[in-house]
């Protein structure tokens, strides 16, 4: 396909949000998009200063200000959640290109999800593990296992360390309807579905485990049941001291074990030494302050898809607001052993 226009002059990229992914996509983009024009928006003076004195780019105080002075052509949305439609909507009302962090909430998509059907301007919604090398082998090789099979999958890590640096109840996952527990099924059942289909079927548990003042259970355990009989057990929780990415899949022809980096992902057929498909997986250097299994890599690869989508690169989508809503409705339906207790 050709490229269009969007690449012909320099393009101007708008940062919304200068949280911790904020920065994260902000500091991908003056890496590794040089001929990009980039500012940023906040209204925090203390994440301006921050950013000012670390990157260097314009940063604006207000959204208006931002749009009419640098007249961007793509925004890459990272606030909290419960702030996106409010970018979004109005971004794409002026025509421009959006990206934005994966969604807690679906608020704004009727507006949202009729430019999925066109060609621009282009709408993207992260869902970051379609892009991690081990959950794209995983989604293409699982039938290794065997025909039949069944999972058990632990994600957890301990609030107060997501981010060290503010209090765990003075950013999103403070609030119930933007949960930590949520949040990471928000994250992980993309690519679960992605690999055995619709869940069809499931049953939940929700319990507190900690001490942590938190206005909802801290621990979530389910049993599902996905469009192609595969049965899973996937533990979500806030607790765990030691963060920890543990999946098992086993069936009679095989066991696949990751424990959340491209080393540790193994397949075991039924004789003969265990085969490491990733182990010489090259990955951008991991960022002090974050979990151990939390790579860089696939938030550039989403960054790459997103500008390749609006160059006319490519139309091939890994992921859409369509999708994500029937992600969201489930975990509704999860939320609600709990909301109703």
């Amino acid at each position: 396909m050709q490229r269009n226009s969007f690449f012909s002059n320099t393009a101007k990229i708008l940062m919304v949000g200068l949280g911790s992914m904020g920065c994260r996509r902000l500091r991908l983009l003056l890496r590794f998009f040089p001929d990009f024009s980039v500012a940023a928006f906040d209204r925090r003076t203390d994440r301006r200063e921050a950013v000012a004195l670390k990157f260097g780019c314009p940063i604006f105080e207000e959204f208006e200000e931002a749009l009419e002075g640098f007249a961007p052509q793509a925004l890459i949305v990272s606030t909290p959640p419960e702030a996106h439609a409010l970018f979004l909507t109005e971004a794409l009302r002026r025509g421009n290109h959006t990206f934005s962090e994966l969604d807690l909430l679906d608020e704004g998509y009727d507006e949202i999800l009729p430019f999925e059907e066109r060609v621009s301007p282009v709408v993207f919604l992260s869902s970051t593990m379609l892009y991690r090398s081990e959950n794209r082998w995983v989604i293409k090789n699982h039938g290794k296992t065997g025909t039949r099979k069944f999972y058990t999958y632990h994600v957890g890590q301990y609030l107060p360390d997501w981010h060290p640096w503010e209090k765990y109840d003075e950013f999103f996952v403070g609030s119930p309807r933007t949960n930590a527990i949520r949040e990471i099924l928000c994250i992980e059942l993309p690519w679960l579905t992605e690999s055995f289909g619709k869940v069809t079927d499931f049953s939940c548990s929700w319990s507190r485990t900690s001490s942590l003042k938190l206005p909802y259970p801290d621990t979530c355990q389910v049993l599902l049941r996905h469009a192609d009989g595969t049965t899973g057990s996937l533990t979500i929780d806030c607790v765990s001291r030691k963060a920890v990415r543990n999946l098992r899949i086993c069936g009679e022809e095989g066991t696949i074990l990751w424990e959340g980096n491209s080393r540790s992902l193994r397949y075991f057929p039924p004789s003969g030494e265990p085969i490491h498909p990733l182990l010489d997986e090259k990955e951008l250097e991991r960022q002090a302050g974050y979990a151990e299994f939390i790579s860089e890599s696939p938030y550039l690869e989403e960054l790459r898809h997103f500008f390749r989508l609006v160059s006319g690169e490519t139309a091939e989508r890994l992921y859409s607001y369509a999708r994500h809503r029937e992600i969201l409705r489930l975990v509704d339906e999860l939320e609600r052993e709990w909301r109703e207790q």
